[in-house]
């Protein structure tokens, strides 16, 4: 369509951000934003203030206030068609120098076959002059032959449908010098796989990459950049679609996820495919249901589920792929442990109900039982307070909030026993021939690891009365709290002797409690 002011005035940016988010990650500056600013965490800047735009006032051609290299990303939309033509080479060069390599210029603009040339009737009277996609790549041609930097066309679109009358284009900068443009895509279907939250959910959601390539499709991924570093070498997947936590607002997805749709051929959306479905939130109004209804509707496996809301058949696939280096890395440190028997001890998971309150119990007794035994202990951060009595004890590997997940996982692979709550470590080696002590708490066997290999389940007694209650715990108003203990109850319920006797079993023991008389 052509520019016309009465069905055209508005935001520019809305009609494009959406499609620009892997763009526009990290750093980055809004260049001509007007009142309204491409996301909540961006600078914007323009001649004058606004609330929900320019935070800074000031000439958008002059950002010396800024170093080279700095940003990760520029981004302006119908802006630079301001200066006049002039100027057009100074301005870009001047926004490239402060993009760091590896960052993105992203620019939409008003195409001048499809917006009316300057000082005519329907012209914009704002535009200084016309532009079109290959003037501004000539452009970029030009910038990359006088720098030490290259450029990538990522994006060159023109948009001329609806209500736009634009053209958008991504340059990418690289330490490699010299003018390129992306690689082409490779013309089969492509589906988009989303799926957001912590490292275990982001490798659910893995499971449903190889039937999706059965299927004949290219596997892209929208997560964010944790969940990409935790597929970064899985060999289903074939293009990222990455965004920062929180980058596009919440009120905002359902906006996102529906401009998405058209750019893939499928769209896989399971994001609260457990949470909020086969676990429930606060507030939510399954999460008041009679406990017998709870069990009755949402005792499901949670890879069964995740498997149909994708279309692809059952059984889960879930794997964690290390790289060689990882693998070599952690072979080596086996190694370096001795002859004897290692256990991986996740000590907690992302809820005070994921915590077990007997752990220094057993260690001290299976040090007793089996000197030659190694035990390596991870979690985040909050998990060295639990390591903090056994500094003195080189049998004891303390590493909570020392490794990296990825870290964790691929040495996972390489130990005798893994034992820990529900947690991403937990389910990434469900199909592992590692031996493993899972500790049940919101969750059932039928919910979580009905289908693992090599695994003891040790769920609360009976007595515990709200187990399975298949909720999510943010505090304690919902969950019970052991008094003894000021665990939750269904964690305080499992008892010392049947992990000892669960490990000793997986290590090949037959484990006798000793009683005094």
């Amino acid at each position: 369509m052509s520019w016309n002011q009465r069905i055209t005035r508005g935001s520019e940016t809305r009609k494009i951000k959406y499609f620009v988010v892997p763009f526009t990650r990290g750093t980055g500056v809004d260049l001509g934003c007007g009142d309204e600013r491409i996301w909540p965490g961006t600078l914007g800047i323009d001649r004058m203030l606004s609330p929900n735009g320019a935070g800074l006032a000031r000439d958008i051609s002059d950002l010396s206030i800024f170093a080279d290299q700095s940003l990760d990303y520029v981004f302006s939309s119908h802006a630079l068609d301001d200066f006049p033509a002039s100027r057009t080479l100074e301005v870009l060069t001047e926004w490239w120098r402060v993009i760091k390599p590896g960052g993105h210029l992203v620019l939409y603009l008003p195409h001048k076959d499809h917006d009316p040339r300057v000082k005519q009737t329907e012209g914009n009277p704002a535009q200084r002059h016309a532009l079109d996609d290959n003037d501004i790549l000539e452009l970029m041609r030009c910038i990359a032959a006088t720098s030490n930097f290259g450029v990538v066309v990522k994006r060159n679109e023109v948009r001329n449908s609806g209500n736009e009358y634009s053209f958008l284009q991504v340059y990418g900068k690289t330490r490699q010098t010299g003018f390129a443009a992306a690689a082409s895509l490779s013309g089969r279907k492509r589906a988009l796989v989303i799926r957001y939250g912590g490292f275990g959910d982001i490798l659910q959601a893995a499971s449903v990459f190889p039937g999706l390539r059965q299927q004949g499709y290219e596997v892209w991924v929208n997560t964010t950049g944790r969940g990409g570093e935790i597929l970064a070498h899985d060999p289903h997947v074939d293009g990222w679609w990455l965004q920062d936590p929180d980058q596009v607002p919440n009120a905002e997805l359902g906006d996102y996820w529906q401009a998405l749709r058209q750019c893939f051929e499928l769209v896989i959306n399971l994001s609260e495919s457990v949470e909020g479905t086969l676990l429930t939130l606060p507030h939510r109004v399954n999460d008041h249901w009679h406990d017998q209804a709870r069990r009755l509707l949402l005792n499901h496996n949670h890879m069964t589920v995740i498997h149909a809301l994708a279309g692809v058949p059952s059984g889960s696939r879930l794997r964690f792929h290390p790289s060689v280096q990882e693998q070599r890395q952690a072979q080596r440190m086996r190694r370096a442990l001795g002859k004897g028997a290692v256990i991986l001890w996740v000590l907690a998971g992302s809820s005070m109900h994921k915590a077990w309150p007997f752990v220094d119990h057993v260690l001290a007794a299976l040090l007793l039982e089996r000197p030659d035994l190694h035990i390596i202990l991870v979690g985040d951060d909050c998990c060295r307070i639990l390591e903090g009595g056994w500094y003195r004890e080189r049998r004891i590997i303390r590493r909570s909030g020392r490794w990296s997940i990825r870290r964790t996982l691929s040495v996972a692979l390489h130990v005798d026993v893994l034992v820990g709550p529900e947690t991403g470590v937990m389910n990434a080696m469900g199909l592992e021939d590692v031996g493993k002590v899972l500790f049940l708490s919101h969750s059932s066997v039928d919910n979580i690891s009905s289908h693992w290999k090599n695994t003891i389940n040790l769920s609360p007694p009976a007595e515990v009365t709200c187990h399975p209650c298949h909720r999510l715990h943010y505090g304690w108003d919902r969950c019970h709290r052991d008094p003894e203990t000021s665990a939750a109850w269904c964690a305080a319920a499992i008892t010392p002797d049947r992990v000892m006797a669960a490990i000793l079993f997986l290590l090949g023991e037959v484990y006798e409690q000793k009683r005094s008389h």
